[in-house]
């Protein structure tokens, strides 16, 4: 719904109010999701019957098809906005001042739990299947066997004992994280017209971006390093409506680990602090040089700190509003058969439980989904950086036009995007320094006791964008017009978008001093060095008042007159592509390939070895830095040979090459269509259209290790050791990018 009031006060001064609202609700969920009672139906106890949550639960048995509703399912989504905005304008002389507010309140909720009717898993990627299979077979009815046997003590000597249940079962909270955020800007513009050459446009903009606030104080916050106490602390608002409980686990480990538990309102339901002085100052001007030739330019900061990010990250998540329990059947055979991870409800359970038997019956009957059930050891915390800086952009250009003729004008311009302070998940609980790959990460982390890696948002990442951007355009006449544009650019970063992605490579040693995200910084994703798109239509000159055939008949006219033909030409190069080291040279941090001194990667498409459709032409291109070790004197040292043929480095180097170190197939498309048009009367004219997409049937590859259109990737195609080395699996397109072709006719009246 929008409302707008435009009012008038003079003829150079107006002034327009708008409010506007907009409410989205979405809801997903499982097969039967609105059907209760069907566990019971079957003797499975436990499992949370609500609506949308109704169903059975996710059942996996290696080798069949999983039964019941997907994970993460209901999702229960709703966006709401509500904006005011508010712009006055004063002409006055040779300026126009122009003036503003605009003022957002955003609410989006979200309900998405991870495993709400339980998860039971029956062989799937467990040792335990060796236990119920074929010695020597592998495969069949491993799965079955399993679900099928009961645990229970062995009854002959030396026999196994728990043989069979579910090797793991998982389950979570039902929790809906109900967020909302404030949004203020303020704007002050004059656009001044100096002279008849001359115009410049002035402004000042502020931005206060609010942060996000759960409306029940249900969410936590964890902060590894800096403000608000210059250390480790798990902030948690002290009063609102959801369950607040602490297991002893928790607040045990927090302790042992040195982080410091603050449970206060002091710092708002957002529990960070923001950027209030968002002033964005933006200067523009336009010069008419002579007749033909036009000058602009402008440069400008520009402040936005909302992220696609989905339902994740949000410290809504953060226990004890979020939590998951994880049960895993290990150390088949020896007298503790369980072992319970992220929670401990299940402990104590006997042969009664998931601690004991694992069987479907038993279900989540012994699951107390509350926090203080939760055994917070290897628990994920997640954070925001406590104070959370404003993501800027500073934008400029410069521009060249050129009038080469009434119709036909030449522009080239160059535009500079650099971004500053984007928010990056870096994550949290990393090893801070290069160990050797055999060591054990455990006690190199500054909270052990907790999961390692958990997602952590701070406001460090960089982004560049550099290009040169040309455009050659005939406005219609003579019944031509067309448009032809080339980009060379290029796009640095170490943040990618947080839904979509940005940065081509992982962010290999983010916690190790000297390294960073700085060492990360490569070709972002989107970067395309190259893009050529060429467009126009031509009407053709034959017929009723064209150039030839001006007096055909009616009979004539109607064959040969009214055509128009049309014509998109895209060409592009590739995309980079980051490679991985085949095996990892360190424990805790990752590595990429190394690319070869001398040695030409020959990308193209061929037929390799395999007979299958290939990119890379050349494999000894990519090698990788050498698995660290120990000497006898316990420094870390490269191991020579390992893996073969690997280049022995130390320090920062062994992390292999910044990421993209080639690029993907590029890629290339003509559509092309034609238009006849039919004058029925003064009023009705009828328009039959032939368009050809693809007409050269020419397919567009995706990169090695890219699955999609329903297709998987190929197994090992990015690893230089493989003989799948290079192949592709699929093309960029709907499924084998044809060509394709469609008939239509529009009425016109």
């Amino acid at each position: 719904a929008a409302l707008a009031w435009t009012h008038g006060f003079s003829p150079s001064t107006v002034n327009v109010a708008r409010v506007g609202f907009n409410h989205l609700h979405t809801t997903r969920f499982g097969p039967e999701g609105n059907t209760l009672g069907i566990p019971d139906q079957y003797g499975i106890q436990g499992i949370p019957q609500l609506a949308e949550n109704g169903g059975l639960p996710s059942i996996t048995i290696s080798g069949l098809s999983t039964l019941g509703s997907n994970s993460f399912l209901p999702s229960d989504e709703v966006s709401q906005t509500l904006q005011f905005t508010d712009d006055f304008t004063k002409v006055y002389g040779n300026h126009s001042f122009k003036t503003g507010i605009e003022v957002q309140h955003i609410k989006f909720s979200t309900l998405q739990p991870a495993y709400s009717r339980g998860s039971f898993d029956y062989g799937t990627n467990s040792s335990s299947i060796t236990f119920t299979d074929i010695p020597n077979v592998g495969g069949g009815a491993t799965g079955r066997a399993q679900f099928l046997l009961t645990p229970q003590a062995a009854t002959v000597p030396n026999g196994f004992d728990f043989v069979g249940g579910a090797n793991q079962v998982q389950a979570s909270n039902i929790n809906k994280t109900y967020d909302e955020k404030n949004y203020f800007a303020a704007y002050f513009q004059d656009d001044w017209k100096v002279n008849p050459k001359l115009t410049l446009n002035l402004g000042l903009r502020y931005d206060y971006f609010g942060p996000i606030q759960e409306a029940n104080g249900g969410q936590a916050n964890f902060i590894a390093n800096g403000p608000p106490n210059g250390g480790p602390v798990y902030l948690i608002p002290a009063s609102g409506k959801d369950d607040r409980s602490l297991s002893s686990s928790f607040t045990t480990l927090l302790a042992k680990d040195g982080i410091t538990l603050l449970q206060t309102d002091k710092y708002g339901k957002g529990l960070l602090q923001v950027q209030r002085t968002n002033f964005a100052p933006r200067f523009g001007f336009a010069y008419q040089v002579d007749p033909n030739f036009v000058v602009r330019g402008g440069i400008g900061l520009f402040y936005n700190s909302y992220e696609n990010q989905g339902y994740g990250p949000n410290i809504g998540e953060n226990y004890p509003f979020v939590f998951n329990f994880n049960y895993q059947q290990q150390n088949l055979g020896i007298p503790s058969v369980s072992s319970i991870s992220d929670g401990s409800p299940w402990a104590g359970c006997g042969t009664a439980g998931p601690g004991g038997t694992a069987t479907l019956s038993a279900g989540l009957s012994c699951v107390a989904f509350t926090p203080l059930a939760v055994n917070a050891s290897g628990l994920g915390l997640q954070g925001l950086q406590f104070d959370f800086v404003t993501p800027r952009t500073m934008s400029a250009n410069l521009t060249l036009q050129y009038a080469l003729s009434r119709s036909l004008s030449a522009q080239v311009a160059y535009v500079l995007t650099d971004g500053m302070n984007l928010q990056t998940g870096i994550g949290t609980n990393n090893v801070s320094q290069i160990l050797p790959a055999s060591a054990s990460t455990s006690n190199a982390v500054p909270f052990p006791d907790f999961s390692h890696g958990s997602s952590y948002q701070r406001t460090i990442g960089r982004s560049i964008y550099n290009g040169l951007q040309t455009k050659l355009e005939k406005q219609f006449e003579s019944g031509l017009n067309f448009l032809v544009t080339y980009t060379y650019s290029k796009a640095l970063s170490d943040a990618g978008d947080l839904l979509n992605g940005g940065n081509t490579g992982s962010n290999r040693a983010p916690d190790v001093p000297g390294f960073g995200l700085s060492n990360d910084c490569g070709p972002a994703n989107f970067d395309i060095r190259h893009v050529f798109p060429l467009s126009g239509r031509y009407q053709l000159p034959f017929g009723r008042d064209q150039r030839f055939l001006h007096d055909a008949n009616g009979f004539v006219n109607s064959v040969v007159g009214g055509w128009m033909i049309n014509s998109i030409v895209t060409l592009q190069g590739g995309q980079p592509l980051n490679l991985t080291c085949p095996s990892g040279p360190t424990a805790g941090t990752s590595c990429n390939d190394l690319t070869v001194a001398g040695e030409s990667k020959k990308l193209g498409l061929h037929t390799d070895s395999n007979g299958k459709l290939s990119w890379f032409g050349n494999p000894k291109a990519f090698q990788q830095p050498c698995t660290l070790g120990t000497d006898a004197q316990g420094n870390v040292v490269p191991l020579p040979g390992t893996p073969a043929g690997c280049i022995p480095l130390t320090g920062f180097q062994v992390l292999g090459n910044r990421p993209g170190q080639t690029v993907t197939p590029g890629f290339h498309r003509w559509d092309f269509s034609a238009f006849k048009n039919f004058q029925l009367s003064e009023r009705f004219s009828l328009q039959f259209r032939a368009e050809i997409f693809n007409i050269i049937n020419h397919p567009n590859f995706n990169a090695p290790g890219f699955g999609g259109n329903g297709v998987m990737s190929i197994s090992n195609s990015t690893n230089f050791n493989s003989t799948n080395f290079g192949e592709i699996g699929s093309t960029r397109d709907a499924p084998y990018d044809p060509r394709q072709i469609q008939f239509a006719l529009k009425l016109y009246y």
